[in-house]
């Protein structure tokens, strides 16, 4: 069902994506290794998870998908990667690091992390396909993480990886990877999901509400308000046709649930950051202004001087995380049409 809100699995359920689909597929088939990028709600995860089916039904690889949301550390990878793995029921060639026993494969004590995941890594014998959503949320622990990936793309091309993530930290280092990488010269292919075009989003709502055998002609008022972003069109349909909320009831909770999401992926994004202030007052200026001397103008004016190195790197880092866009004449804006009705100012005030 297109208006189901859960990551869609199989092909015939995401719409729109067909050649995104197939080029993964062949992309993985060749042995290079994809990163999925775009703003949020554009699918990601899903298309992640039917690739990831498509392997498995039509080319015989076993596979696994890992959100790797809060997961900050090594120890944590292959904790999940460990019990994900040995559920494919592949044999698992592992001495050196681990113990077999009746309850399965178990890490041995005392067992280095970075050792481990390289032994089960490299230990997989049959065509094997490994989703990682999320992977910037790996950033903190970038060095050693890509020193396993390095490894493991050099001695094992059994193991393909798909991921999906902001460019920043780690997910950065595996598209552009500095040259003493252990991934220098084997980046993976990007591929970044766009929003829909006007046409393709009422075509999605049409079919929507078609399977639920609904008449709807409201198309065009939809799409003016969530633009092209496939997730706020499908938490529409399911409010309208799966709950039976009146249309305009349907699309005012759409754009209030969706603020509430973004409040929280921001409030995430600021977690780590020490000038908070900056960048809540940078979403806003961004509404009004997009250039960079005006927004530098407008920053100034609210908070006083700031270093020119500073201002860039911030917006660097919006853009990089897939709050703003920077188009090809240098302009910021906020793309996000939910993104763009948040009051920034009062998620985070200073005390």
């Amino acid at each position: 069902m297109l208006f189901d809100l859960h990551p869609k699995e199989r092909r015939e359920e995401l719409f729109g994506r067909e050649r995104e689909i197939e080029y993964s597929v062949n992309q993985l088939l060749s042995k290079n290794w994809i990163l999925i990028g775009g703003q949020r709600e554009m699918g990601k995860t899903s298309l992640m998870k039917v690739v990831i089916n498509e392997l498995r039904k039509e080319h015989g690889f076993k596979g696994i998908y890992i959100n790797l949301r809060g997961v900050r550390n090594l120890n944590s990878l292959l904790e999940m990667m460990l019990s994900e793995i040995s559920n494919t029921k592949i044999e698992l060639n592992v001495r050196i690091n681990f113990m077999i026993g009746s309850a399965g494969v178990k890490v041995k004590k005392g067992a280095k992390v970075v050792n481990s995941l390289i032994e089960l890594l490299n230990s997989i014998e049959d065509n094997f396909v490994i989703g990682l959503d999320e992977v910037q949320e790996l950033s903190q622990a970038s060095k050693y993480f890509l020193g396993v990936l390095g490894n493991v793309f050099t001695s094992n091309e059994k193991v393909r990886f798909i991921f999906t993530g902001s460019y920043i930290g780690v997910t950065r280092s595996l598209i552009d990877p500095p040259s003493l990488s252990p991934l220098h010269g084997r980046p993976p292919v990007v591929l970044n999901l766009r929003r829909f075009r006007e046409e393709e989003s009422a075509s999605f709502l049409k079919r929507g509400m078609e399977e639920l055998n609904l008449d709807f002609n409201r198309e065009d008022q939809v799409v003016k308000r969530l633009d092209g972003v496939v997730g706020w069109l499908t938490l529409f349909g399911n409010l309208h046709a799966v709950r039976g909320m009146s249309f305009e009831d349907a699309l005012n909770s759409t754009v209030a649930e969706g603020s509430k999401i973004m409040v929280d992926e921001f409030k995430h994004f600021l977690e780590n950051k020490g000038n908070k202030a900056l960048y809540v007052k940078l979403m806003e200026i961004v509404k009004v202004v997009s250039r960079w001397s005006e927004i530098k103008r407008g920053i100034e004016i609210s908070l006083g001087n700031i270093d020119d190195k500073e201002l860039t790197l911030a917006l660097d880092s919006l853009v990089n995380n897939n709050f703003m866009e920077k188009g090809d004449k240098g302009e910021y804006k906020i793309v996000d049409p939910l993104l763009r009705e948040i009051d920034f100012g009062r998620i985070w005030l200073p005390t």
